[in-house]
């Protein structure tokens, strides 16, 4: 994984007065899941769609496999693009859905019997070669238009939110056979989707957008415990955001703050180039924050199930209303208690 599949150099896209992409730069490693996430109108889809030439950047460069393919309709990319509709043409079997780009490219008749087979017991509908579309549930046609994709064996597969026309226990159910297709086929899958857990359960790699700027690129748990802007912070999950100032640098070359009103014991520690006396926000995520007899007083104003645990809003004096998800003995406390809240220094990071 150390070539890119995709590289986007100084990406730029408008429609109108509307700026949708901005000199995105971004490359994707070969034969990996990477995802684009951010929330609706960010970005993601405009950027997927001028990489499968379904739209014309402004400016900017894309490259695939090392050349530059900005300028080739769609038709002549080595890319192949899964849509939300599934996009099936309902008059023909499955096995013919599948097998119609080889058709169209006149492969002979042996070749296409031999991969259409492979794809569909890959997706795992072998024995369903002769249904129509509307004999199938969605999570079925949603493999036939995966099956479809795969056959031509591009270079990268697009997805374009492929499993948000279904419902949730679905959706879980496809993610993993997702995974499972992409690790075996080995080709590139670049995935859009506004759903951070979606993304966070199948990706090697992701990018976070928000409107048409990427806000940052790293591995699901990077991005998830070291975010490097409260957006991120925000969008993948639950955070507190607690002010902060930056007090000096930290032994590792990063930033090191103490948080007001939290007493000294309660640190942070951040990436380098943040100068000392700048003010910060310290990011602590609900799950590492813990009651217990010593830490900061509060008073349980919400308590919520959610499943294997509670999900807590505890109002301090010092810090107003702070989030903690909590489990086991911890989980039975009830809205009026007071308690004391505290997390470890690793859990405190310094956002800009």
């Amino acid at each position: 994984m150390s070539t890119a599949a995709v590289r986007l150099v100084g990406l730029n896209k408008r429609f109108g007065d509307l700026v949708a992409v901005r000199d995105l730069d971004l490359e994707i490693p070969a034969g990996g899941f990477f995802s684009l996430i951010g929330p609706s109108g960010c970005g993601k889809t405009t950027t997927l769609r001028m990489v499968a030439g379904l739209e014309q950047a402004d400016s900017g460069a894309i490259e695939v496999g090392g050349v530059d393919i900005s300028r080739r309709p769609a038709y002549r990319r080595p890319v192949n693009t899964v849509f939300q509709s599934y996009a099936l043409f309902p008059h023909l079997t499955v096995e013919d859905n599948v097998a119609f780009g080889l058709v169209e490219e006149k492969r002979p008749r042996a070749e296409i019997r031999r991969r259409v087979t492979e794809m569909l017991e890959l997706v795992q509908l072998a024995g369903r070669e002769r249904s129509k579309p509307a004999q199938l549930s969605g999570g079925q046609q949603q493999r036939v238009a995966l099956a479809r994709a795969l056959v031509k064996h591009p270079q990268v597969l697009l997805l374009d939110e492929p499993l948000g026309a279904l419902d949730l226990k679905l959706r879980k159910e496809l993610q993993g056979q997702l995974k499972t297709v992409q690790r075996r086929v080995g080709i590139t899958f670049v995935y859009v989707t506004h759903d951070q857990e979606e993304a966070f359960s199948m990706s090697d790699r992701v990018a976070v957008m928000n409107e048409g700027v990427l806000e940052q690129v790293g591995s699901p748990e990077e991005i998830y415990q070291r975010p490097s802007t409260v957006f991120v912070a925000d969008f993948v999950g639950i955070s507190n955001r607690i002010p902060a100032t930056v007090q000096a640098p930290s032994g590792d070359g990063g930033a090191y703050a103490l948080v007001a009103g939290a007493g000294p014991h309660f640190e942070a520690h951040g990436p380098p180039g943040i100068a000392v006396g700048s003010p910060v926000t310290v990011i602590v995520r609900p799950e590492r924050v813990a009651l217990g007899a010593e830490g900061i007083p509060g008073v349980i104003t919400d308590v919520s199930y959610v499943g294997p645990a509670r999900h807590l809003i505890v109002e301090t004096e010092p810090l107003g209303l702070i989030h903690a998800t909590v489990g086991g003995g911890e989980a039975n406390v009830a809205e009026g208690d007071r308690v004391a809240v505290s997390w470890p220094s690793e859990a405190a990071w310094i956002v800009p």
